[in-house]
Order: C-alpha cells, then structure tokens, then sequence
C-alpha cells in the first residue's frame, strides 16, 4: 500500500495490534516526532502533555503561601499588640496613681516618710532626680537623699509587681544625717512577702553627718556607700562605706579606709572599721572590731568594742593638743590583748578608749622639749640627755575620753642612760598634767653634784628615782626639776642656813655601789 494511501476504515484485530504497538514506541511526551501530511509534506509535531484536573505539588506551594501569608500577619498583629501593651504599661507606670503606689511601698518597707521627684518607670528601667526619706524622732536615722537615682529592671520582676534588678545607683551623691534618738524606738512597720524593691544600692561622693545637721560630732565626706539586702524579706542587711574623709571635733582628720554595719531584725552592730591618720595615705592603721558580735546600743547605753593600731604616731590618738614631746610609732603587740573603745550616745565624750601599745621595732622613739632633758645633759655632762633616743622600751597605754587625753603605764627606757614612767593627761584646752618618774644609773648620779644627788635619792635595780611633775601644755611642756633641784642646792648650802653633811655624802658616796 502507498505510504500516501488513506488508512482503511476497517481494521482487523491483527492491523489493530500491529498499529497499537507502533504508536506505543512513538514519540514521549516533549518529545519531537516527524508526521507526513496527506499533500506529503512533512513537519515535527511535539506531543503536549495532558493536564490533570488536581497537582498535588501546585496544592502543596498554595498552601505553603497561605502558611507564610497568616505567618506574616500573626506577626505583624503581635508587634502591634506588644507595642500597643507596652505604650499602655509606659502610661500606667508613670500615672500618679502608680507613683503614688510607689510611695506607698517605700513607706512601708523602710518607715520613713518619702518625697520621690520626677519619678520614671518604664518595662526595663527606672529612675528619678531625687529620692528624700525622713523618719521620725525615735529612729537613729534622720533623713536619706539621694539624687539622680536610676536603675535597670528585669522584665519578668515589674509584671509580678516588683522592682528587681543588679544594681540601683545615686549617680550625683547623696546624704544620709544620724542624730541621737528622742523616746521609745518605734515598732517596725507591718510587712509581709518579699520586698518590693529588690537591688544592691550604691552611690559615690556620699555625705554621712552624726549629731545632726547643723552642728555635727563627725562627718564623712566623698565616701562610696553601698547597701546590700541580703535576704528578699529585708530583714538583714550589710552597709559598707570605702574612701573619703573622716573629720571629727577635737580628734582631727582621718582617712576611711573602709567601714561595715549589718542589720537585723535584733539591730545594729558594727562590723569593721579601719582608719588612717591624716588625708595623704599614710601607713598607719586604726582598726576598730566587734569580735563579741555585740548590738551597737543607740539610746544611751555604754557599747564597747575592741580596737588595734598599726605603725601609728603615739600623738595621732591623743589630739592636736598633744604636741609631739615624746615620740613614737606605736602597735598593738601581737597576741596581746585589744585595746577597748566604748561608745555611749548619752556620754559628752559620745567615744572614750584604751589601748596598750609598744613601740615598733623598726622606728626610733625618742623625747624633746621637755625642760628636764636639757637640764641633765648639763648636770650629767652628755648632749645625748637632750633629745634621748629609748632603744630599750617603750610602752603604755593611750587613753582618751572625748577631749582629754593621755598616757597611762607610761614606759621609756634607754639602755644604761634614762627610764621614765608614770603617766600624763591634757584637757580640752592641752593643759599638761602628770607626773614621771625619772631614773638615772646610780654611777652617773654619784658623780652628779651634790643637789642631783639630794633630788635623784631613791634608789631601785641600779638606779637612782627622782618624781617629775609636769605642767604646761601639750605644745610647750613644763617640769619642776630646775625647782627641785634649786631647793636642794639652798637646802645643801651653809651660808643658807640649811646645814650640810659633807661627811654623811662621803659616806653615801663609799657605800652607794655602782653598776
């Protein structure tokens, strides 16, 4: 049959098989094949692929779409929702009616009276330009404020209803004034729960005035305060101070090196206080412990304490009135006993102490400006007598009570040349008053004239005594040894009347051994 003859419309089964399996090695679908037409011109058909009535991977994209669609405005929706959520908590937390509630918090927790200005809350910080707490007359504490306080708050704390956060920080200063409580302590404020303000409380260049305002005891200038609530119910709590300025009426200037209180439910209590003379950092150290762990009592009872001093300036403790006639660097010997400082609110003298020392191994003691050195250089016939150096000992005991001061168990001894003991006080004006015993080796006596022998006549462990009286002031000292010795002399010349006994010194003399 001619390959341009029409198909037969009858097909056997044969012719039907035949043909269905030709057509079954055509051409795929995209696939090219080449087709003659009737007119025997021939072109390439492409067989077109069916479309189905559902494409699962068409479906999946769809829904896909939808899926990121809904994604996208639950997004959205919830950006809006927080921002709108947030602008409303920015407008409650800065109300009145919430500073109010502020306030009202603050009263209850510290029982003071509280003035916040210019009060800021937002979802993660807060802050103010002033915070003033007042208390009453029977609290020790008369007023706290601190200026441009601020602090960062955890998100999670202010939706519970509490402020809570590392750090709240008074970054201008502040004051806190002490003054001495009228009355019965008042109770403590009704609290329950945990408190609402929960941070560690920190601010530099901070003022603390004991004695009140206007006339302060004592004041600590430029310090860093820092107060840490230990427990979330506030019931105990640590307050330090590091640096700055100590300054106190009749007792100088010193240098805080650092100083702790704690609180509880039972009171207050000193931790740790130490001190330096003077305001360049020097080496010397007052140190002031509470080994018993006693309550500090603010209502008039007498509260003592145990205090150290390290490589300390004998006069740094007694006062300016002191002078500097004896001098000395001082410690409190290891393993010996504390000294003791008593504290009593009621007292004029508000702090009284004692403390034995000794003098440092590493430094010089020596005296100076008393009358009597001089005067034994020249009867003696030593220069050293002038400025005596004591490498023997030198001991005793500091004791101040407000503004008297002075040494007790007075001991200076220089090796074969000068004891003195005794003891010495001042008053609030440095008006010296006391007595010293002075001895001298009983060789250098004997060969003495004869007054030093009549005043220097007790003798004791190869010396020979002679009580001293002192008078005068811390900064110009007096003695009456020149006195004594003057009398003696009139007392031991005929022409005076007073008779002598050149026989009975003779025989002093022989029998009077010499170390």
């Amino acid at each position: 049959m001619p390959e341009n003859e029409p198909e037969p419309e009858n097909y056997s089964i044969d012719d039907m098989m035949d043909r269905l399996r030709t057509r079954g090695g055509g051409a795929r679908d995209g696939e090219a094949k080449l087709v003659t037409r009737e007119d025997g011109s021939q072109v390439y058909k492409m067989r077109k692929r069916k479309r189905r009535s559902t494409q699962p991977k068409k479906e999946k994209e769809k829904r896909d779409r939808r899926m990121r669609v809904a994604q996208v405005v639950g997004a959205v929706g919830l950006v809006a929702g927080a921002g709108l959520a947030l602008l409303g908590s920015v407008i409650y937390l800065n109300t009145s009616g919430y500073h109010l509630k502020v306030e009202e918090r603050v009263r209850q927790w510290t029982g003071a009276e509280p003035k916040v200005s210019q009060l800021r809350v937002s979802p993660i910080s807060a802050g103010a330009s002033t915070v003033e707490l007042t208390w009453p007359e029977t609290s020790a504490l008369k007023s706290l404020t601190v200026n441009n306080v601020g602090a960062d708050l955890e998100l999670p704390s202010l939706a519970a209803g509490v402020w809570k956060g590392t750090e709240m920080v008074g970054g201008q200063g502040g004051k806190m004034v002490l003054r001495q409580p009228a009355g019965k302590a008042a109770d403590s404020p009704s609290r329950t729960g945990d408190c609402p303000f929960q941070f560690r409380y920190r601010s530099s260049q901070f003022v603390v005035l004991m004695g009140g305002e206007e006339r302060p005891a004592a004041r600590l200038d430029n310090t860093e305060a820092s107060f840490d609530v230990l427990d979330a119910a506030a019931t105990t709590a640590n307050l330090r101070f590091e640096g700055g300025r100590l300054s106190a009426a009749g007792w100088g200037d010193f240098s805080l090196n650092f100083a702790s209180l704690q609180f509880d439910p039972a009171g207050v209590r000193v931790g740790n206080i130490r001190l330096s003379p003077g305001l360049k950092g020097d080496s010397g150290e007052i140190e002031i412990l509470n080994p018993s762990q006693a309550l500090l009592d603010l209502h008039g009872a007498k509260s003592d304490l145990a205090i150290r001093v390290h490589r300390l300036p004998v006069g740094t403790l007694l006062g300016p009135n002191f002078g500097g006639w004896l001098i000395a660097e001082i410690e409190t010997p290891e393993g010996a006993e504390d000294g003791s400082l008593s504290y009593e609110a009621n007292s004029p003298s508000l702090i009284s102490f004692r403390i034995p020392f000794r003098a440092t191994a590493s430094s010089v003691s020596y005296g100076k400006q008393l009358p009597m050195f001089g005067l034994l250089a020249k009867e003696v016939g030593e220069t050293w007598y002038q400025n005596p150096q004591f490498d023997l000992e030198a001991s005793g005991t500091l004791v101040r009570s407000g503004t008297n001061a002075g040494l007790d168990d007075l001991r200076f001894a220089a090796r074969n040349r000068l004891s003195l003991t005794g003891r010495f006080a001042m008053d609030s004006q440095g008006t010296l008053d006391g007595s010293l015993e002075v001895g001298l080796p009983d060789g250098l006596v004997n060969e003495a004239s004869a007054a030093v022998r009549a005043v220097f006549k007790r003798r004791e462990g190869g010396y020979s005594w002679a009580t001293v009286r002192l008078s005068g002031t811390g900064r110009q000292p007096q003695d009456d040894l020149q006195k004594q010795l003057d009398a003696a002399a009139t007392t031991a010349t005929p022409g005076a009347g007073g008779g002598s006994d050149p026989l009975g010194d003779a025989f002093r003399e022989l029998t009077t051994p010499e170390r």
